[in-house]
């Protein structure tokens, strides 16, 4: 979400220590990161292959995880200079997904991502109340991805897919209240994102956007994950764990032709979970 100023230049379950991975058989070990107002608590080094990222919101303000693949030489704090200097996208990033926005004192849903070797951003560009990106206030990190030791073994790949495009949401079936697996993929020309938020009773996916315009006041729901950018063509795994409700899908990206948030053309959907 939330890249609607910033990313313009990009165009409860039981909780393990920070940075702890787990690694249940037959399935990507788990990293638990830990947000704070402004920062994040989370490894400095990672084996390659697929990594399912859990975000843990201590602060007092939204929070996610966005992954940004880097070209060699480049640093998260090169990427957070080019993000101030504004203007089109540095060519050597690449949006790689992560676990999207979750509210102050929650857990996002768990967010597996295909880590190749090399370096990488871990950013949060929410912006703050007072309009400021919150990786312009400290909260970014550098990760970097080794080569893995021996071969890592995938879960089979989820039957059911959310695909995002230029400018919607399609799923393969409506999502049901418990537990799945879904394949998230980017089908757009431009970096898209899946937000999540539980709609409060009564309130509406544009009632979000339009307080996704100023974030003044509580939010009309409950941000509960999802996936972060995606440049075109990416892919992230994402595990549902919802209760029954009425949620939103929104993708705040700011379009690369005018600078609108991706919500402005559309792109936002209701469903219902049963």
């Amino acid at each position: 979400m939330w890249s609607f100023q910033l990313v313009a230049t990009l165009a409860g379950a039981a909780l393990l220590a920070p940075g702890a991975v787990r690694r249940p058989t037959h399935a990507p070990p788990t990293v638990n990161v830990e947000a704070t107002d402004y920062g994040f608590s989370m490894p400095a080094t990672l084996p390659a292959g697929p990594t399912t990222f859990r975000l843990v919101n201590r602060g007092r303000e939204a929070h996610h995880l966005m992954l940004v693949r880097l070209a060699p030489g480049h640093s998260a704090a090169d990427y957070v200079h080019a993000l101030k200097q504004g203007g089109p996208p540095p060519s050597w990033a690449a949006a790689a997904g992560g676990p999207n926005a979750v509210d102050p004192g929650g857990t996002s849903l768990e967010t597996t991502v295909r880590l190749d070797a090399g370096r990488y951003a871990a950013v949060c560009v929410i912006p703050g109340p007072d309009g400021v990106p919150h990786a312009m206030k400290g909260m970014y990190h550098d990760l970097v991805v080794t080569p893995a030791a021996t071969a890592v073994a995938r879960a089979a790949a989820p039957a059911d897919t959310v695909t995002l495009y230029d400018y919607g949401f399609r799923t393969s079936r409506a999502p049901r209240a418990g537990v799945e697996r879904v394949l998230v993929r980017n089908a757009g020309t431009q970096a898209h994102e899946l937000a999540i938020a539980r709609l409060l009773p009564g309130k509406t996916a544009g009632d979000v956007a339009k307080w996704a315009e100023k974030m003044a006041g509580p939010p009309p729901a409950h941000f509960v994950g999802g996936v972060s950018p995606l440049a075109a063509h990416g892919e992230n795994e994402l595990t549902l764990a919802l209760t029954p409700g009425r949620y939103a899908l929104l993708c705040f990206v700011p379009d690369a032709a005018d600078g609108k948030p991706h919500v402005a053309h559309g792109m936002m959907h209701e469903l219902e979970v049963r």
